[in-house]
């Protein structure tokens, strides 16, 4: 058994470059550290989570808004909570792990796609909804920030009209309920299916 975990533990060790053995005494090995760098990036990176150095930062200089939804209300805690969990539900659309929703704040959702191109979020303001894109988005990107973005349009609509809730118990009330949604749709580049 000894022997196993020895065995195991210099295949990590040497396949890792992180340590070397040296010792001249059979069956004794002195482990030594032989580089810099943070342990993390050589032995298990991602260990502890995904590395955050490549996402895209929300730098509102480089914010291009892409749709801007005027409301009359907007219950924000509520909405967003739905709109989470709508985002939460296309994470693997259209392949596993094809995007990543985070929560950035209490007004803000995020969708990073899997490239790293390009992220959008969902800004919940006092008057209106807006998407806001960040980063060079590629054409994959594009074409799937637009599917996933009718369906947050058909999302908005839902909750703005459908079901059996008054008017002013509605988490948003739109200030154009004929247009608003149709107009947004209209900025997409791929039409909804």
């Amino acid at each position: 058994m000894i022997a196993v975990i020895t065995g195991l533990l210099l295949l990590l060790f040497s396949s890792s470059q992180a340590f070397h053995l040296s010792g001249n005494i059979p069956g004794f090995y002195q482990f030594s550290h032989a580089s810099r760098q943070p342990i993390h990036t050589q032995l298990g990176a991602g260990l502890f989570g995904p590395d955050k150095s490549n996402e895209i930062q929300r730098d509102l200089s480089l914010r291009k808004r892409i749709i801007e939804i005027p409301a009359k209300s907007i219950k924000k805690g509520g909405l967003r909570f739905a709109l989470g969990l709508h985002l939460i539900g296309l994470q693997n659309f259209p392949d596993s792990g094809s995007w990543r929703a985070n929560q950035a704040s209490e007004t803000v959702l995020e969708m990073h796609f899997k490239d790293n191109s390009a992220k959008f979020e969902v800004v919940l303001e006092d008057v209106c909804i807006g998407v806001d894109r960040y980063g060079q988005p590629s054409l994959a990107y594009l074409l799937q920030e637009s599917l996933v973005l009718h369906s947050v349009l058909d999302e908005l609509k839902s909750l703005a009209f459908e079901g059996e809730v008054e008017t002013e118990n509605r988490l948003l009330q739109l200030d154009e309920p004929a247009t608003a949604i149709e107009r947004a749709r209209k900025v997409l580049p791929a039409r909804q299916a």
